[in-house]
């Protein structure tokens, strides 16, 4: 697979899973089908979100990436292969782009330094809880896959 848009894809159908009716991420968020804060017409996912069916999950999630990409290669100023594209697009599907944008990980590869930008990601597993950082299982996998995501 040579798609940047299908390697994302399919690695946020992994970490993410399938909700069809909206529910509070652990971030806090309203989201829906494989953790989308919006739905196709933009408007934003909340409680009263009417449930939505698998496929439309599917075309959700590959508009995002689809919309993501572009946004994500504008903040890049080097060369990237096509798993490194992939990998930094779940990151910035799972974290957002302002996340990327002011990342030491950013800087690192815009620098040249693909190795070092790359072991950025795996410290990226932490969240909030209760006033307290974190580790957390399921993002520790999802950043593992992605640094593997980048070497392929």
């Amino acid at each position: 697979m040579n798609d940047p848009i299908l390697l994302a894809a399919d690695l946020c159908r992994r970490s993410e899973g399938l909700r069809l009716c909206p529910y509070v991420c652990p971030a806090g968020y309203w989201t829906i089908g494989y953790g989308c804060r919006f739905l196709a017409n933009g408007a934003a996912v909340t409680a009263s979100t009417a449930p939505i069916t698998a496929e439309y999950a599917e075309g959700l999630l590959q508009a995002t990436l689809a919309r993501l990409l572009p946004q994500v290669l504008r903040l890049v100023r080097v060369p990237l292969t096509t798993g490194q594209q992939a990998a930094l697009l779940d990151f910035t599907y799972n974290l957002g782009l302002p996340a990327l944008a002011a990342s030491t990980l950013l800087k690192l590869l815009n620098a040249g330094q693909g190795n070092a930008a790359r072991n950025q990601l795996l410290l990226w597993n932490h969240m909030h809880r209760n006033g307290r950082l974190v580790t957390v299982a399921g993002l520790t996998a999802r950043r593992r896959a992605e640094w593997q995501l980048w070497a392929s």
